[in-house]
């Protein structure tokens, strides 16, 4: 049987002490908590629901800096993170009833493009669709060829 999202309940206490070390690492992003925000982020592409227990919007590289390091102290061993993109995948890979650090909000920029060698540097967050429309002009294309090329980021292609 697929589990449901019940009343929203209380977060667990290691999650909140680590948010608020979070906030107070100073990350710059957003750090949302409230019920809305973690229904919607409840569901993907997949028939599963896994209620978080809240979602965090790095805005750059060094929030994901902070947010590993605080991984690491012992403290908050038990804290799960799952990262995000456009919630595309089909298995619920992108659930968790953890922290969904979402990267597709802020971190949706390419960075790099190098078209005599063909490649190209990009943050997480760009959506498949984006980079394609960016490369075109130079005969290039990036593969795999899917439905959810407008919503699915590079990010989340590479790590399902």
């Amino acid at each position: 049987m697929i589990p449901r999202i019940a009343e929203a309940p209380s977060l667990e206490q290691a999650y909140v002490d680590f948010l608020k070390g979070l906030k107070h690492s100073g990350f710059e992003g957003q750090i949302h908590t409230d019920y809305a925000d973690r229904v919607v982020l409840s569901t993907d592409n997949s028939i599963y629901q896994r209620q978080p227990q809240a979602v965090v919007y790095p805005r750059h590289r060094d929030d994901v800096v902070k947010l590993c390091t605080l991984l690491g102290d012992p403290r908050f061993r038990r804290v799960v993170v799952a990262p995000r993109g456009g919630g595309t995948g089909t298995n619920g890979q992108s659930l968790s009833d953890g922290i969904i650090v979402d990267l597709s909000r802020h971190m949706n920029q390419i960075l790099e493009f190098n078209p005599d060698e063909r490649w190209v540097r990009v943050q997480s967050g760009v959506v498949k669709d984006q980079l394609n429309a960016f490369v075109k002009s130079h005969g290039l294309f990036f593969a795999p060829e899917l439905s959810t090329s407008n919503r699915a980021t590079i990010g989340g292609m590479m790590t399902t």
